[in-house]
């Protein structure tokens, strides 16, 4: 059982009423709120400005909704058998056309490799795609709510969904949530609604 992560300044430990948040920028360092984060930030802004000015997919970070990635984008290079899928989240058939473009085409750079095919790399905070354009739904794990229907109306991710086994989820250990911080009783309403109308779970 993984130990509970504490903050980097006082070592507050981390507890279901009080999460713990990593550094938005570079992620490597844990914060128990704002006050400990401003006291070490002349500590820490040498290596997180250095890291950062080393991510090239810093630029694609924020959602149209509003809401930002915190995790890395990684490159799909593993199958996903269930759907059908290879190298690159493509169909299984094209991949190797897909990964020789990538090693000859774009000569093994990402960041230009991303501009062509978006959908072949997932956010390692939600588990999400990077050809999906609207929201982080890292379920509490964020260092801000969570904007997920499920985290708005206070609820789990269903089986369904949590145990879904997808290209851009395969080796993450994502939160099921829900974000405490997602919860309103309108906003709840609204998205239970919106679900019904469109007919998915509740």
């Amino acid at each position: 059982m993984p130990s509970a992560r504490k903050c980097s300044v006082c070592n507050k430990v981390e507890t279901s009423e009080k999460p713990i948040q990593r550094c938005a920028r570079c992620q490597d360092r844990l914060y128990c709120g704002k006050q400990c984060q401003k006291a070490d930030w002349e500590a820490h802004k040498g290596s997180c400005r250095a890291k950062i000015g080393l991510a090239w997919y810093d630029r694609y970070r924020k959602c149209k909704d509003g809401s930002r990635h915190e995790g890395k984008l990684e490159l799909i290079t593993w199958p996903s058998p269930r759907e059908g899928l290879g190298w690159g989240a493509c169909f299984a058939e094209e991949s190797d056309d897909l990964k020789r473009k990538f090693e000859e085409e774009y000569g093994g750079d990402e960041a230009k490799f991303y501009k062509y095919w978006p959908q072949g790399f997932r956010w390692t905070c939600c588990g999400t795609d990077a050809g999906m354009k609207w929201g982080c739904d890292h379920h509490g794990t964020g260092s801000k709510p969570c904007t997920c229907d499920f985290c708005r109306m206070g609820k789990q991710l269903p089986d369904s969904i949590y145990k879904k086994q997808s290209a851009p989820r395969h080796g993450l250990n994502l939160s099921r949530g829900p974000d405490p911080r997602s919860f309103h009783p309108s906003l709840a309403q609204a998205a239970a609604a919106g679900r019904s109308v469109m007919g998915l779970e509740l």
